[in-house]
């Protein structure tokens, strides 16, 4: 079968082409555990991928905003596609016509290029926890309506919504997964790109654990929902697997999220003491509070657990497969 992952250059996107590489197949269009033939990993920026076998890896630098570039990916056809590439919130606020174009945009064109597809593929949609907003509950689940108070949010509920319906046709077999804040991600590195909300988020953990100290923006109380890599990468396999008949009409799922304050976050700093942490200094800014005071505080959903779609159990448990992956 050939896979196409958009945004694979990326923090998630890396990880699950990784894993996409170490199990070797997936569900195949009957739901059969198929081998990967293809592997077609797409981005903006020039990478490595990492080695395969038995799968042809082809890498492909290009701007979905181009149709061609999307013509492309399905050149010869596909089976599934994990859509990660995304305008980001503070991208998405500051140039509103480029979040339509990358987030919107690019979506119809990809689902336009599904429907000519001789069997649905799977489509397997990278979605956020910023589809919320405005007065939330203690607890964001699925019975928690999408009221989106940025840019990005209201993208990410519009291509939510595309995808059930595109489902519905029966032109794409789609699922998204509304993702919390995944941590604890390598520092951006593209020139002159402002850093990300949760790239601000991972370096209250980042740069301590690598002997730095950080300034934090958030108050010590704010509450996140976090979710390591590894979850997320799991749960984005699971997620494609399932049969289309287990998920019902809205294709949408949250993956729930283990709920910690800031100060926690710092507090689990100190069971890593032989490494001399660096030191975490309050620094509000009233820009990035809003954003996250905007966000959930607590992101579950019983629908995802019963498809075996689960959270870490702990804030140790984060960072060490953090520390892991780093060595």
């Amino acid at each position: 079968m050939r896979v196409v992952v958009t945004g694979a250059a990326g923090f998630i996107g890396r990880r699950l082409t990784a894993a996409l590489i170490g199990q070797g197949r997936l569900a195949g269009p009957a739901g059969n555990p198929t081998p990967i033939s293809e592997l077609v990993l797409a981005d903006q920026i020039a990478f490595d991928p990492p080695p395969a076998d038995t799968i042809r890896i082809r890498c492909t630098i290009g701007d979905l905003r181009d149709a061609g570039f999307r013509q492309a990916l399905f050149a010869g056809g596909i089976d599934s596609l994990f859509h990660l590439a995304a305008s980001l919130t503070t991208e998405a606020e500051r140039d509103i016509a480029l979040g339509i174009e990358t987030n919107v945009l690019s979506l119809l064109g990809l689902l336009a290029l599904c429907r000519a597809q001789p069997v649905a593929p799977r489509l397997v949609f990278a979605s956020s926890i910023a589809t919320f907003g405005g007065a939330l509950p203690a607890v964001v689940d699925d019975s928690t309506v999408q009221t989106p108070q940025t840019s990005y949010g209201v993208h990410k509920v519009i291509a939510e919504q595309l995808i059930s319906d595109h489902s519905r046709h029966g032109v794409v077999d789609g699922r998204c997964l509304r993702l919390p804040i995944v941590v604890i991600r390598p520092p951006v590195n593209h020139s002159g790109a402002a850093p990300s909300v949760s790239d601000r988020v991972a370096a209250i953990l980042r740069e301590p654990l690598n002997g730095r100290d950080v300034d934090c923006p958030f108050k010590p109380e704010t509450r996140l929902p976090l979710v390591s890599v590894q979850a997320v990468v799991r749960s984005l396999l699971t997620l494609h697997d399932l049969p289309g008949s287990r998920l019902g009409l809205f294709r949408a799922f949250n993956l729930p999220a283990l709920s910690v304050s800031v100060a926690a976050m710092v507090d689990s700093l100190q069971a890593y003491s032989d490494r001399k942490p660096g030191k975490v200094q309050w620094k509000p800014d009233a820009t990035m509070q809003a954003i996250v005071d905007g966000w959930p505080a607590q992101f579950d959903s019983a629908r995802a657990r019963q498809l075996g779609i689960l959270p870490d159990a702990r804030m140790t448990e984060i960072i060490d497969a953090y520390l892991k992956d780093a060595a």
